[in-house]
């Protein structure tokens, strides 16, 4: 097996990994290597024996990184894929540990309903980031007409106290806004959604260049009369 743990060392980058910590905060062991660098590692893994590299504990966050790109990426089918993505979202304790997983995720086209199923069903866990990454692997590989309405139903229903949680089902529903704008809208006017969800999705479109002004302009009234009834309450 390559010495990834030398690689890491190689590429760390102190100033880095005080700028990560800022993002990540309460996590400890970050070394300092970019994403693309880790990337790089990960490829000479899945070229080399990476289903021992997959028995191995990782011993920081870059391992952490790793262990998910090897896992998304490595040549396998997709029920051992999923085998090893269960296994793995037990140790996840951070957005981009996270997000990086579900990027990542190779969805074999022949069973992208299966994955579909698998990574929704995750939104029954009750835990903070298995069901980030049920939103945010959907919000990257079916964010589409059959499955929009799923994401958005979920979005709206599920609830966590989670900030982690909570902002990923705002970053998910303004995708959702860009291109499903109409039946994003629709949740968006229900009242059903979580209050702070609802107030930090419509902060997320609005910071999107791809959404109109006027659009912008409806959707802070919107937000704006919603504030107005929970007062009156």
């Amino acid at each position: 097996m390559i010495d990834y743990r030398s690689l890491i060392d190689e590429y760390a980058e102190p100033d880095y990994a005080r700028f990560s910590s800022k993002l990540i905060p309460g996590k400890e062991g970050i070394k300092g290597v970019r994403i693309p660098r880790l990337r790089e590692i990960a490829r000479l893994i899945v070229k080399d024996d990476w289903e021992s590299f997959l028995e191995n504990v990782p011993a920081c966050f870059e391992e952490e990184i790793l262990k998910g790109l090897v896992i998304a990426t490595a040549p396998m089918d997709t029920e051992r894929r999923i085998q090893y993505t269960e296994g793995f979202l037990d140790i996840i304790d951070n957005w981009s540990v996270s997000d990086t997983l579900c990027q990542s995720w190779k969805v074999s086209a022949k069973d992208a309903e299966k994955v579909h199923d698998y990574f929704a069903s995750l939104m029954d866990s009750g835990s903070e980031y298995r069901m980030r990454v049920s939103l945010i692997m959907r919000m990257s590989h079916f964010l589409d007409d059959k499955h929009v309405d799923r994401l958005l139903a979920d979005i709206e229903g599920y609830r966590h106290e989670g900030y982690y949680y909570r902002m990923g089902a705002a970053w998910a529903a303004s995708f959702c806004y860009i291109k499903f704008p109409e039946r994003t809208r629709a949740v968006l006017e229900s009242g059903k959604m979580d209050d702070w969800v609802f107030g930090k999705s419509i902060q997320k479109i609005c910071e999107s260049y791809r959404v109109s002004d006027e659009d912008k302009e409806s959707l802070r009234e919107l937000k704006k009369s919603r504030h107005v009834r929970a007062s009156v309450r």
